[in-house]
């Protein structure tokens, strides 16, 4: 059961995704509303971006680099 902080993060941190460890952080920052990403900066990270066939808009798998 996912009932603290501390669990997610350890349950996260043990997802193998193709024999890889994902990298997990706990982040406390709060993000303003508005700020957007330079679309040549974004085009950087859209490479590892694989859009759903049935919900291309909303659903993307992302692979690691």
């Amino acid at each position: 059961m996912l009932d603290s902080i501390e669990t997610t993060l350890q349950w996260a941190s043990r997802m193998l995704w193709k024999g890889i460890e994902p990298v997990v952080h706990y982040v406390t920052d709060r993000y303003e509303k508005g700020i957007k990403v330079d679309p040549e900066t974004l085009a950087t990270f859209r490479v590892n971006w694989h859009p759903s066939e049935d919900l291309p808009k909303w659903a993307i798998t992302i692979s690691p680099t």
